[in-house]
Protein backbone atom coordinates (compact mmCIF):
# COMPACT_ATOMS: atom_id res chain seq x y z
CA UNK A 1 0.00 0.00 0.00
CA UNK A 2 1.34 3.42 -0.88
CA UNK A 3 1.29 6.05 1.87
CA UNK A 4 1.16 9.84 1.59
CA UNK A 5 0.42 10.66 5.22
CA UNK A 6 3.08 12.55 7.21
CA UNK A 7 4.29 9.22 8.57
CA UNK A 8 7.83 8.43 9.45
CA UNK A 9 9.62 5.23 10.35
CA UNK A 10 12.91 5.06 12.24
CA UNK A 11 14.80 3.35 9.41
CA UNK A 12 13.81 6.16 7.02
CA UNK A 13 15.33 8.89 9.21
CA UNK A 14 18.86 10.15 8.82
CA UNK A 15 20.90 10.66 11.97
CA UNK A 16 20.37 14.41 11.72
CA UNK A 17 16.59 14.00 11.29
CA UNK A 18 16.38 11.63 14.26
CA UNK A 19 18.30 14.06 16.45
CA UNK A 20 15.99 16.88 15.34
CA UNK A 21 12.85 14.95 16.28
CA UNK A 22 14.34 13.82 19.58
CA UNK A 23 15.01 17.47 20.44
CA UNK A 24 11.46 18.39 19.38
CA UNK A 25 10.09 15.64 21.60
CA UNK A 26 12.13 16.76 24.62
CA UNK A 27 11.07 20.40 24.15
CA UNK A 28 7.39 19.46 23.69
CA UNK A 29 7.37 17.32 26.84
CA UNK A 30 8.86 20.20 28.86
CA UNK A 31 6.31 22.65 27.43
CA UNK A 32 3.38 20.30 28.09
CA UNK A 33 4.41 19.89 31.75
CA UNK A 34 4.57 23.66 32.17
CA UNK A 35 1.20 24.13 30.47
CA UNK A 36 -0.47 21.53 32.71
CA UNK A 37 0.91 23.19 35.84
CA UNK A 38 -0.34 26.62 34.78
CA UNK A 39 -3.61 25.41 33.25
CA UNK A 40 -2.76 27.03 29.88
CA UNK A 41 -4.88 24.95 27.49
CA UNK A 42 -3.77 26.59 24.17
CA UNK A 43 -0.08 26.06 25.02
CA UNK A 44 -0.85 22.49 26.12
CA UNK A 45 -2.61 21.78 22.81
CA UNK A 46 0.37 23.07 20.78
CA UNK A 47 2.87 21.10 22.87
CA UNK A 48 0.85 17.88 22.61
CA UNK A 49 0.53 18.27 18.84
CA UNK A 50 4.31 18.71 18.48
CA UNK A 51 4.89 15.76 20.82
CA UNK A 52 2.57 13.55 18.76
CA UNK A 53 4.29 14.48 15.49
CA UNK A 54 7.73 13.74 16.98
CA UNK A 55 6.62 10.39 18.40
CA UNK A 56 5.12 9.42 15.02
CA UNK A 57 8.40 10.03 13.25
CA UNK A 58 10.38 8.18 15.90
CA UNK A 59 8.24 5.09 15.44
CA UNK A 60 6.32 5.38 18.74
CA UNK A 61 2.89 5.71 17.21
CA UNK A 62 0.82 4.32 20.10
CA UNK A 63 2.20 7.06 22.37
CA UNK A 64 1.73 9.55 19.53
CA UNK A 65 -1.96 8.69 19.29
CA UNK A 66 -2.47 9.34 23.01
CA UNK A 67 -0.85 12.77 22.73
CA UNK A 68 -2.71 13.73 19.54
CA UNK A 69 -6.16 12.74 20.76
CA UNK A 70 -5.54 14.70 23.95
CA UNK A 71 -4.34 17.73 21.95
CA UNK A 72 -7.62 17.84 19.99
CA UNK A 73 -9.53 18.32 23.25
CA UNK A 74 -7.59 21.52 23.99
CA UNK A 75 -7.43 23.01 20.48
CA UNK A 76 -9.48 26.08 19.68
CA UNK A 77 -11.74 26.56 16.68
CA UNK A 78 -9.05 26.98 14.00
CA UNK A 79 -10.14 24.38 11.40
CA UNK A 80 -6.73 24.23 9.69
CA UNK A 81 -4.88 23.34 12.93
CA UNK A 82 -7.54 20.83 13.85
CA UNK A 83 -7.30 19.24 10.39
CA UNK A 84 -3.52 18.88 10.79
CA UNK A 85 -3.98 17.26 14.22
CA UNK A 86 -6.50 14.73 12.94
CA UNK A 87 -4.29 13.96 9.94
CA UNK A 88 -1.36 13.30 12.25
CA UNK A 89 -3.59 11.06 14.38
CA UNK A 90 -4.61 9.18 11.23
CA UNK A 91 -0.92 8.63 10.52
CA UNK A 92 -0.49 7.09 13.99
CA UNK A 93 -3.41 4.74 13.34
CA UNK A 94 -1.96 3.78 9.97
CA UNK A 95 1.41 2.98 11.55
CA UNK A 96 -0.50 0.81 14.05
CA UNK A 97 -2.32 -0.96 11.18
CA UNK A 98 -5.71 0.48 12.24
CA UNK A 99 -6.81 1.33 8.70
CA UNK A 100 -10.51 1.88 9.42
CA UNK A 101 -9.79 4.33 12.25
CA UNK A 102 -7.27 6.16 10.04
CA UNK A 103 -9.95 6.55 7.35
CA UNK A 104 -12.42 7.94 9.88
CA UNK A 105 -9.91 10.55 11.08
CA UNK A 106 -8.95 11.52 7.53
CA UNK A 107 -12.58 12.12 6.57
CA UNK A 108 -12.88 14.49 9.54
CA UNK A 109 -9.62 16.22 8.61
CA UNK A 110 -10.85 16.71 5.03
CA UNK A 111 -14.06 18.39 6.22
CA UNK A 112 -12.02 20.74 8.42
CA UNK A 113 -9.57 21.52 5.57
CA UNK A 114 -12.52 22.46 3.35
CA UNK A 115 -13.87 24.70 6.12
CA UNK A 116 -10.44 26.37 6.19
CA UNK A 117 -10.44 26.71 2.34
CA UNK A 118 -6.91 25.25 2.26
CA UNK A 119 -6.58 23.65 -1.19
CA UNK A 120 -3.14 22.08 -0.72
CA UNK A 121 -4.17 20.27 2.45
CA UNK A 122 -7.44 19.18 0.85
CA UNK A 123 -5.57 17.60 -2.06
CA UNK A 124 -3.11 15.83 0.20
CA UNK A 125 -5.98 14.48 2.27
CA UNK A 126 -7.73 13.23 -0.89
CA UNK A 127 -4.60 11.22 -1.67
CA UNK A 128 -4.51 9.96 1.91
CA UNK A 129 -8.15 8.86 1.77
CA UNK A 130 -7.55 7.10 -1.51
CA UNK A 131 -4.72 5.15 0.13
CA UNK A 132 -7.03 4.05 2.91
CA UNK A 133 -9.80 3.11 0.45
CA UNK A 134 -7.27 0.89 -1.29
CA UNK A 135 -6.09 -0.65 1.99
CA UNK A 136 -9.69 -1.49 2.91
CA UNK A 137 -10.26 -3.15 -0.46
CA UNK A 138 -12.46 -0.45 -2.04
CA UNK A 139 -10.35 -0.02 -5.17
CA UNK A 140 -13.07 1.77 -7.12
CA UNK A 141 -13.43 4.46 -4.44
CA UNK A 142 -9.64 4.82 -4.34
CA UNK A 143 -9.48 5.32 -8.12
CA UNK A 144 -12.31 7.87 -8.11
CA UNK A 145 -10.67 9.86 -5.31
CA UNK A 146 -7.27 9.87 -7.00
CA UNK A 147 -8.73 10.91 -10.35
CA UNK A 148 -10.40 13.87 -8.63
CA UNK A 149 -7.12 14.77 -6.94
CA UNK A 150 -5.16 14.48 -10.18
CA UNK A 151 -7.67 16.69 -12.01
CA UNK A 152 -7.51 19.40 -9.31
CA UNK A 153 -3.72 19.33 -9.16
CA UNK A 154 -3.51 19.85 -12.92
CA UNK A 155 -6.24 22.48 -12.90
CA UNK A 156 -4.65 24.55 -10.11
CA UNK A 157 -0.99 23.74 -10.90
CA UNK A 158 -0.56 22.27 -7.43
CA UNK A 159 2.59 20.33 -6.39
CA UNK A 160 2.43 16.57 -5.90
CA UNK A 161 1.19 15.80 -9.43
CA UNK A 162 3.70 13.00 -10.07
CA UNK A 163 3.09 11.31 -6.72
CA UNK A 164 -0.67 11.26 -7.36
CA UNK A 165 -0.05 9.95 -10.89
CA UNK A 166 2.09 7.12 -9.45
CA UNK A 167 -0.60 6.15 -6.97
CA UNK A 168 -3.45 6.28 -9.48
CA UNK A 169 -1.45 4.03 -11.82
CA UNK A 170 -0.79 1.47 -9.06
CA UNK A 171 -4.39 1.55 -7.86
CA UNK A 172 -5.90 1.07 -11.32
CA UNK A 173 -3.66 -1.98 -11.69
CA UNK A 174 -5.51 -3.49 -8.71
CA UNK A 175 -8.86 -3.36 -10.55
CA UNK A 176 -10.17 -6.66 -11.93
CA UNK A 177 -8.84 -7.14 -15.50
CA UNK A 178 -12.23 -6.55 -17.21
CA UNK A 179 -12.53 -3.16 -15.45
CA UNK A 180 -8.89 -2.12 -15.84
CA UNK A 181 -8.60 0.96 -18.13
CA UNK A 182 -5.78 -0.42 -20.30
CA UNK A 183 -5.67 2.54 -22.67
CA UNK A 184 -5.52 5.07 -19.83
CA UNK A 185 -2.89 2.98 -18.04
CA UNK A 186 -0.75 2.86 -21.16
CA UNK A 187 -0.93 6.65 -21.43
CA UNK A 188 -0.05 7.15 -17.76
CA UNK A 189 2.84 4.70 -18.07
CA UNK A 190 4.25 6.74 -20.96
CA UNK A 191 3.84 9.93 -18.91
CA UNK A 192 5.63 8.34 -15.94
CA UNK A 193 8.44 7.05 -18.17
CA UNK A 194 9.02 10.61 -19.38
CA UNK A 195 8.95 12.03 -15.83
CA UNK A 196 10.91 9.37 -13.94
CA UNK A 197 14.48 10.33 -15.00
CA UNK A 198 13.93 13.93 -13.86
CA UNK A 199 11.45 13.44 -11.02
CA UNK A 200 12.39 14.01 -7.36
CA UNK A 201 10.36 10.92 -6.41
CA UNK A 202 12.96 8.91 -8.29
CA UNK A 203 12.64 5.36 -7.00
CA UNK A 204 8.88 5.55 -6.42
CA UNK A 205 8.23 6.49 -10.06
CA UNK A 206 10.52 3.75 -11.38
CA UNK A 207 8.92 1.18 -9.03
CA UNK A 208 5.45 2.13 -10.28
CA UNK A 209 6.68 1.80 -13.85
CA UNK A 210 8.07 -1.67 -13.15
CA UNK A 211 4.75 -2.82 -11.72
CA UNK A 212 2.77 -1.26 -14.58
CA UNK A 213 4.97 -2.76 -17.31
CA UNK A 214 4.56 -6.23 -15.79
CA UNK A 215 0.77 -5.89 -15.93
CA UNK A 216 0.96 -4.49 -19.48
CA UNK A 217 3.01 -7.56 -20.46
CA UNK A 218 6.27 -5.71 -21.19
CA UNK A 219 8.79 -7.58 -18.99
CA UNK A 220 11.83 -5.98 -20.68
CA UNK A 221 10.63 -2.48 -19.75
CA UNK A 222 9.71 -3.76 -16.28
CA UNK A 223 13.22 -5.17 -15.84
CA UNK A 224 14.80 -1.82 -16.75
CA UNK A 225 12.49 0.15 -14.43
CA UNK A 226 13.03 -2.21 -11.49
CA UNK A 227 16.81 -2.04 -11.92
CA UNK A 228 16.57 1.77 -11.75
CA UNK A 229 14.18 1.79 -8.78
CA UNK A 230 15.93 -0.46 -6.26
CA UNK A 231 19.18 1.51 -5.67
CA UNK A 232 17.27 4.82 -5.57
CA UNK A 233 14.83 3.49 -2.99
CA UNK A 234 17.59 2.08 -0.79
CA UNK A 235 19.58 5.30 -1.02
CA UNK A 236 16.56 7.27 0.22
CA UNK A 237 15.95 4.85 3.12
CA UNK A 238 12.79 3.29 1.64
CA UNK A 239 13.67 -0.29 2.55
CA UNK A 240 10.11 -1.64 2.33
CA UNK A 241 9.59 -0.25 -1.17
CA UNK A 242 12.98 -1.61 -2.25
CA UNK A 243 12.06 -5.12 -1.07
CA UNK A 244 8.72 -4.88 -2.84
CA UNK A 245 10.25 -3.87 -6.18
CA UNK A 246 12.65 -6.83 -5.96
CA UNK A 247 9.67 -9.17 -6.30
CA UNK A 248 8.67 -7.40 -9.55
CA UNK A 249 12.32 -7.46 -10.67
CA UNK A 250 12.46 -11.23 -10.21
CA UNK A 251 9.15 -11.76 -12.04
CA UNK A 252 10.46 -9.72 -14.99
CA UNK A 253 13.53 -12.00 -15.23
CA UNK A 254 11.25 -15.04 -15.03
CA UNK A 255 9.01 -13.84 -17.86
CA UNK A 256 12.08 -13.19 -20.00
CA UNK A 257 13.20 -16.79 -19.53
CA UNK A 258 16.00 -15.93 -17.07
CA UNK A 259 15.21 -18.12 -14.04
CA UNK A 260 18.82 -18.10 -12.72
CA UNK A 261 18.83 -14.32 -12.42
CA UNK A 262 15.37 -14.43 -10.75
CA UNK A 263 16.60 -17.08 -8.29
CA UNK A 264 19.73 -15.08 -7.40
CA UNK A 265 17.70 -11.92 -6.86
CA UNK A 266 15.05 -13.57 -4.64
CA UNK A 267 17.58 -15.48 -2.55
CA UNK A 268 19.48 -12.23 -1.91
CA UNK A 269 16.26 -10.42 -1.00
CA UNK A 270 15.13 -13.15 1.40
CA UNK A 271 18.56 -13.04 3.10
CA UNK A 272 18.26 -9.27 3.59
CA UNK A 273 18.21 -8.66 7.39
CA UNK A 274 15.47 -6.05 6.88
CA UNK A 275 13.06 -8.50 5.21
CA UNK A 276 11.67 -10.15 8.40
CA UNK A 277 10.92 -6.71 9.88
CA UNK A 278 8.50 -5.96 7.01
CA UNK A 279 6.01 -8.88 6.95
CA UNK A 280 3.96 -7.70 3.97
CA UNK A 281 6.98 -7.32 1.67
CA UNK A 282 8.57 -10.48 3.12
CA UNK A 283 5.41 -12.40 2.21
CA UNK A 284 5.46 -10.97 -1.34
CA UNK A 285 9.03 -12.21 -1.80
CA UNK A 286 8.06 -15.73 -0.66
CA UNK A 287 5.12 -15.70 -3.10
CA UNK A 288 7.43 -14.72 -5.97
CA UNK A 289 9.86 -17.47 -4.94
CA UNK A 290 7.01 -19.99 -4.92
CA UNK A 291 6.11 -18.99 -8.50
CA UNK A 292 9.76 -19.32 -9.54
CA UNK A 293 10.30 -22.81 -8.13
CA UNK A 294 6.95 -24.01 -9.44
CA UNK A 295 7.98 -22.95 -12.94
CA UNK A 296 11.32 -24.71 -12.47
CA UNK A 297 9.54 -27.90 -11.39
CA UNK A 298 11.03 -27.79 -7.86
CA UNK A 299 7.65 -28.34 -6.24
CA UNK A 300 8.85 -29.08 -2.71
CA UNK A 301 10.69 -25.75 -2.54
CA UNK A 302 7.73 -23.98 -4.14
CA UNK A 303 5.42 -25.45 -1.49
CA UNK A 304 7.74 -24.37 1.36
CA UNK A 305 7.77 -20.78 0.12
CA UNK A 306 4.00 -20.87 -0.35
CA UNK A 307 3.57 -22.01 3.27
CA UNK A 308 5.83 -19.17 4.42
CA UNK A 309 3.75 -16.70 2.42
CA UNK A 310 0.49 -17.83 4.05
CA UNK A 311 2.00 -17.90 7.56
CA UNK A 312 3.27 -14.30 7.23
CA UNK A 313 -0.06 -13.16 5.79
CA UNK A 314 -1.97 -14.84 8.64
CA UNK A 315 0.32 -13.35 11.30
CA UNK A 316 -0.09 -9.88 9.83
CA UNK A 317 -3.89 -10.12 9.85
CA UNK A 318 -3.88 -11.20 13.49
CA UNK A 319 -1.57 -8.33 14.40
CA UNK A 320 -3.91 -5.87 12.67
CA UNK A 321 -6.86 -7.14 14.68
CA UNK A 322 -4.94 -6.89 17.98
CA UNK A 323 -3.79 -3.34 17.24
CA UNK A 324 -7.32 -2.26 16.31
CA UNK A 325 -8.64 -3.44 19.68
CA UNK A 326 -5.75 -1.89 21.62
CA UNK A 327 -6.23 1.47 19.92
CA UNK A 328 -9.93 1.49 20.82
CA UNK A 329 -9.04 0.64 24.42
CA UNK A 330 -6.59 3.52 24.46
CA UNK A 331 -9.38 5.93 23.49
CA UNK A 332 -11.41 4.96 26.55
CA UNK A 333 -8.53 5.26 29.01
CA UNK A 334 -7.33 8.52 27.46
CA UNK A 335 -10.50 10.50 28.05
CA UNK A 336 -10.70 9.38 31.68
CA UNK A 337 -7.03 10.24 32.28
CA UNK A 338 -7.41 13.69 30.73
CA UNK A 339 -10.29 14.64 32.99
CA UNK A 340 -8.66 13.15 36.08
CA UNK A 341 -5.71 15.48 35.42
CA UNK A 342 -8.02 18.49 35.42
CA UNK A 343 -9.67 17.34 38.63
CA UNK A 344 -6.30 16.99 40.39
CA UNK A 345 -5.62 20.67 39.77
CA UNK A 346 -8.63 21.40 41.98
CA UNK A 347 -7.90 18.81 44.71
CA UNK A 348 -7.26 21.44 47.38
CA UNK A 349 -10.24 23.56 46.45
CA UNK A 350 -12.93 22.89 49.07
CA UNK A 351 -15.75 24.73 47.34
CA UNK A 352 -18.53 22.19 46.90
CA UNK A 353 -19.99 23.96 43.89
CA UNK A 354 -16.71 23.69 41.98
CA UNK A 355 -16.33 20.01 42.87
CA UNK A 356 -19.86 19.35 41.60
CA UNK A 357 -19.15 21.23 38.38
CA UNK A 358 -16.03 19.15 37.74
CA UNK A 359 -17.94 15.96 38.50
CA UNK A 360 -20.54 16.94 35.92
CA UNK A 361 -17.73 17.58 33.43
CA UNK A 362 -16.42 14.05 34.02
CA UNK A 363 -19.90 12.65 33.43
CA UNK A 364 -20.10 14.60 30.17
CA UNK A 365 -16.71 13.19 29.18
CA UNK A 366 -17.99 9.66 29.82
CA UNK A 367 -20.91 10.40 27.52
CA UNK A 368 -18.42 11.68 24.94
CA UNK A 369 -16.53 8.37 25.22
CA UNK A 370 -19.81 6.51 24.62
CA UNK A 371 -20.47 8.59 21.49
CA UNK A 372 -16.89 8.16 20.27
CA UNK A 373 -16.86 4.39 20.66
CA UNK A 374 -20.36 4.03 19.25
CA UNK A 375 -19.23 6.07 16.23
CA UNK A 376 -16.18 3.84 15.81
CA UNK A 377 -18.41 0.74 15.70
CA UNK A 378 -20.94 2.47 13.41
CA UNK A 379 -18.17 3.50 10.99
CA UNK A 380 -17.28 -0.14 10.30
CA UNK A 381 -20.86 -1.18 9.58
CA UNK A 382 -22.96 1.57 7.99
CA UNK A 383 -26.43 0.26 9.04
CA UNK A 384 -25.23 0.12 12.64
CA UNK A 385 -25.44 3.90 13.19
CA UNK A 386 -29.22 4.41 13.33
CA UNK A 387 -29.53 0.92 14.88
CA UNK A 388 -27.41 1.68 17.97
CA UNK A 389 -29.02 5.06 18.50
CA UNK A 390 -32.54 3.56 18.31
CA UNK A 391 -31.60 0.70 20.64
CA UNK A 392 -30.34 3.25 23.16
CA UNK A 393 -33.47 5.42 22.98
CA UNK A 394 -35.81 2.41 23.10
CA UNK A 395 -33.92 0.98 26.10
CA UNK A 396 -34.58 4.23 28.00
CA UNK A 397 -38.29 4.08 27.12
CA UNK A 398 -38.66 0.43 28.19
CA UNK A 399 -36.72 1.02 31.43
CA UNK A 400 -39.03 3.93 32.33
CA UNK A 401 -42.10 1.79 31.57
CA UNK A 402 -40.72 -0.91 33.89
CA UNK A 403 -40.49 1.63 36.72
CA UNK A 404 -36.80 2.60 36.67
CA UNK A 405 -35.91 6.04 37.96
CA UNK A 406 -35.51 8.55 35.08
CA UNK A 407 -31.78 9.08 35.76
CA UNK A 408 -31.09 5.33 35.76
CA UNK A 409 -33.24 4.77 32.66
CA UNK A 410 -31.27 7.47 30.85
CA UNK A 411 -27.96 5.84 31.86
CA UNK A 412 -29.20 2.45 30.67
CA UNK A 413 -30.11 3.94 27.30
CA UNK A 414 -26.75 5.65 26.88
CA UNK A 415 -24.82 2.56 27.91
CA UNK A 416 -26.96 0.43 25.55
CA UNK A 417 -25.48 2.27 22.57
CA UNK A 418 -22.28 0.32 23.18
CA UNK A 419 -23.88 -3.13 23.21
CA UNK A 420 -22.08 -4.07 19.96
CA UNK A 421 -18.82 -2.14 20.53
CA UNK A 422 -16.93 -5.44 20.65
CA UNK A 423 -17.42 -5.72 16.88
CA UNK A 424 -14.50 -3.28 16.57
CA UNK A 425 -12.32 -6.34 17.18
CA UNK A 426 -14.03 -8.58 14.59
CA UNK A 427 -12.21 -8.85 11.21
CA UNK A 428 -13.93 -7.00 8.36
CA UNK A 429 -13.97 -10.16 6.24
CA UNK A 430 -16.38 -11.73 8.74
CA UNK A 431 -18.25 -8.67 10.04
CA UNK A 432 -19.12 -7.37 6.54
CA UNK A 433 -19.64 -10.77 4.89
CA UNK A 434 -22.79 -10.76 2.75
CA UNK A 435 -23.26 -14.53 2.55
CA UNK A 436 -23.92 -17.19 5.22
CA UNK A 437 -21.34 -17.59 7.99
CA UNK A 438 -19.45 -20.79 8.74
CA UNK A 439 -19.67 -22.22 12.29
CA UNK A 440 -16.19 -20.86 13.02
CA UNK A 441 -17.19 -17.41 11.72
CA UNK A 442 -20.35 -17.46 13.87
CA UNK A 443 -18.18 -18.27 16.87
CA UNK A 444 -15.93 -15.32 16.03
CA UNK A 445 -18.96 -13.00 15.77
CA UNK A 446 -20.24 -14.31 19.12
CA UNK A 447 -16.94 -13.29 20.73
CA UNK A 448 -17.93 -9.62 20.35
CA UNK A 449 -19.76 -9.80 23.71
CA UNK A 450 -16.60 -10.63 25.65
CA UNK A 451 -14.49 -8.27 23.48
CA UNK A 452 -16.87 -5.40 24.24
CA UNK A 453 -16.79 -6.09 27.97
CA UNK A 454 -12.99 -6.33 27.97
CA UNK A 455 -12.69 -3.10 26.01
CA UNK A 456 -14.80 -1.21 28.56
CA UNK A 457 -13.12 -2.67 31.65
CA UNK A 458 -9.49 -1.96 30.79
CA UNK A 459 -7.36 -0.21 33.46
CA UNK A 460 -8.40 3.44 33.37
CA UNK A 461 -11.73 2.74 31.64
CA UNK A 462 -13.05 0.81 34.64
CA UNK A 463 -12.27 3.83 36.82
CA UNK A 464 -14.31 6.07 34.57
CA UNK A 465 -17.49 5.70 36.62
CA UNK A 466 -20.69 3.65 36.70
CA UNK A 467 -21.70 4.56 33.14
CA UNK A 468 -18.81 2.65 31.53
CA UNK A 469 -19.21 -0.24 33.97
CA UNK A 470 -22.90 -0.41 33.04
CA UNK A 471 -21.99 -0.36 29.33
CA UNK A 472 -19.54 -3.26 29.90
CA UNK A 473 -22.28 -5.23 31.68
CA UNK A 474 -24.72 -4.73 28.80
CA UNK A 475 -22.09 -5.54 26.15
CA UNK A 476 -21.41 -8.87 27.90
CA UNK A 477 -25.01 -9.91 28.63
CA UNK A 478 -27.18 -8.72 25.73
CA UNK A 479 -27.16 -12.16 24.04
CA UNK A 480 -28.14 -14.09 27.19
CA UNK A 481 -31.58 -15.79 27.06
CA UNK A 482 -34.28 -15.98 29.73
CA UNK A 483 -34.15 -19.81 29.68
CA UNK A 484 -30.34 -20.01 29.94
CA UNK A 485 -29.68 -20.93 26.30
CA UNK A 486 -27.79 -17.74 25.45
CA UNK A 487 -24.12 -16.78 25.51
CA UNK A 488 -21.44 -16.15 26.69
CA UNK A 489 -22.28 -17.22 30.30
CA UNK A 490 -25.62 -19.08 29.85
CA UNK A 491 -27.25 -16.88 32.52
CA UNK A 492 -30.92 -17.50 33.31
CA UNK A 493 -33.90 -15.33 34.32
CA UNK A 494 -33.19 -12.43 36.65
CA UNK A 495 -29.54 -13.49 36.91
CA UNK A 496 -29.24 -11.61 33.64
CA UNK A 497 -28.72 -7.88 34.37
CA UNK A 498 -31.77 -5.74 33.59
CA UNK A 499 -29.90 -3.75 30.94
CA UNK A 500 -28.95 -6.94 29.10
CA UNK A 501 -32.55 -8.24 29.23
CA UNK A 502 -33.96 -4.99 27.84
CA UNK A 503 -31.36 -4.70 25.07
CA UNK A 504 -31.95 -8.37 24.12
CA UNK A 505 -35.58 -7.45 23.33
CA UNK A 506 -35.19 -4.03 21.68
CA UNK A 507 -32.09 -5.14 19.72
CA UNK A 508 -33.99 -8.15 18.31
CA UNK A 509 -37.05 -6.05 17.45
CA UNK A 510 -35.01 -3.47 15.54
CA UNK A 511 -33.01 -6.16 13.73
CA UNK A 512 -36.23 -7.91 12.62
CA UNK A 513 -37.92 -4.77 11.25
CA UNK A 514 -34.72 -3.64 9.44
CA UNK A 515 -33.79 -4.79 5.95
CA UNK A 516 -30.45 -6.56 5.68
CA UNK A 517 -28.54 -8.05 2.70
CA UNK A 518 -29.61 -11.52 3.87
CA UNK A 519 -33.32 -10.78 4.64
CA UNK A 520 -36.18 -8.33 3.95
CA UNK A 521 -37.62 -6.15 6.72
CA UNK A 522 -40.41 -7.67 8.81
CA UNK A 523 -43.50 -5.70 9.70
CA UNK A 524 -43.83 -4.40 13.26
CA UNK A 525 -46.69 -6.85 13.85
CA UNK A 526 -44.58 -9.81 12.71
CA UNK A 527 -41.67 -8.75 14.92
CA UNK A 528 -43.91 -8.28 17.98
CA UNK A 529 -45.52 -11.67 17.35
CA UNK A 530 -42.07 -13.28 17.28
CA UNK A 531 -41.10 -11.63 20.58
CA UNK A 532 -44.32 -12.73 22.27
CA UNK A 533 -43.98 -16.27 20.93
CA UNK A 534 -40.54 -16.56 22.57
CA UNK A 535 -41.28 -14.61 25.77
CA UNK A 536 -40.26 -16.81 28.68
CA UNK A 537 -37.70 -18.70 26.59
CA UNK A 538 -35.45 -16.30 24.68
CA UNK A 539 -36.79 -13.07 26.18
CA UNK A 540 -37.80 -11.61 29.55
CA UNK A 541 -41.65 -11.61 29.45
CA UNK A 542 -41.85 -8.28 31.32
CA UNK A 543 -39.55 -6.58 28.79
CA UNK A 544 -41.55 -8.00 25.87
CA UNK A 545 -44.80 -6.76 27.46
CA UNK A 546 -43.31 -3.29 28.04
CA UNK A 547 -42.15 -3.01 24.43
CA UNK A 548 -45.58 -4.11 23.18
CA UNK A 549 -47.37 -1.60 25.42
CA UNK A 550 -45.13 1.24 24.25
CA UNK A 551 -45.59 0.27 20.60
CA UNK A 552 -49.38 0.18 20.99
CA UNK A 553 -49.56 3.71 22.36
CA UNK A 554 -46.83 5.21 20.14
CA UNK A 555 -44.33 5.48 22.97
CA UNK A 556 -41.31 4.05 21.14
CA UNK A 557 -38.75 6.40 19.54
CA UNK A 558 -39.12 7.03 15.83
CA UNK A 559 -36.97 4.86 13.57
CA UNK A 560 -34.99 6.29 10.62
CA UNK A 561 -36.83 5.53 7.42
CA UNK A 562 -39.87 4.14 9.29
Amino acid sequence: MWISLPCGTPDALSRTERQHWERELSRAEHQSRQARETGNDPHLAAALLTRGAALNRLGRSREALDALLESVAYLGHDPYTQACAWREAACAHLNLANDAEAQEYLALALRLARDASHLTLQLDLLDDLAALHAALGDVHAACDTLRASLHLRRQHAQPGLTRTLVRLTLTELDLPPPERPTEALTGRTRELAALAPHDPLGGESWAALAHAHLHLDDPQAALHAAAQAEPLLRASGQTRAALKVMADHARAHLRLGQPDQARHLLEAALRDPAAPTHPQEHAALHLAASELYEQLGEYARALRHHHQYHQLDRDERRAHQRERTRAAQARVALDVTRHETRLHRQRNDELEALVQARTQELRRSQRAVIDLLASAAEFRDAPLGPHTRWVGDATTAVALHLGCAPAHAEELGLAARLHDVGKIGIPDAILLKAGPLTPQERETIASHTRLGSQLLTQPGAADGGPLLRLAAQIALSHHECWDGSGYPQALRGTDIPLGGRIVRVVDTFDALVSARPYKPAWTDAEALSHLRQHAGTLFDPACVQALGDLHARGGLPARDGA
